[in-house]
């Protein structure tokens, strides 16, 4: 194929992006002690079996340049994953950082960054990360 001058270098899809955004998400995991499986190809309920000290979430990973998206089917299905295996049902979300925190920022946060030792999320160059529970949407640190 041959890319004209005024097109970008490379083209990406996002479902590259989703994939790269799941990695993301386990090598977070795993330096946080995590013992991880991956799902193959993606198609089930859960992106990510992750495990650690009698703890076991299945994770399905959103990304967007917007405000990821969930179907109530994917919710759905999570949630009777989850109960059958005896697990958690979690959603993790990786977007750029204007996405996440731009209209919610107060003006202090915009001066000095909104990130604190007590925030749950997490911050990777122009990316944020968050994990929510699908019980009552809480906020969850790995």
């Amino acid at each position: 194929m041959q890319v004209s001058s005024s097109s970008p270098p490379y083209l990406y899809s996002w479902s590259k992006f989703g994939r790269e955004a799941e990695f993301i998400v386990v090598l977070y995991l795993k330096l946080k002690g995590w013992d991880i499986q991956l799902s193959k190809g993606s198609r089930g309920p859960a992106d990510i079996i992750a495990t650690r000290d009698f703890k076991k979430w299945l994770i399905q990973v959103k990304s967007s340049t917007l405000i990821p998206r969930l179907k109530g089917s994917e919710v759905k299905r999570l949630r009777k994953m989850a109960q059958r295996d005896r697990g958690h049902a979690v959603i993790a979300t990786l977007q750029p950082i204007q996405t996440a925190m731009g209209m919610s920022m107060t003006e202090e946060q915009k001066t000095f960054g909104p990130y604190t030792k007590d925030t749950a999320i997490l911050q990777f160059g122009n990316y944020v990360m968050s994990f929510y529970s699908l019980i009552n949407w809480e906020v969850l640190r790995p």
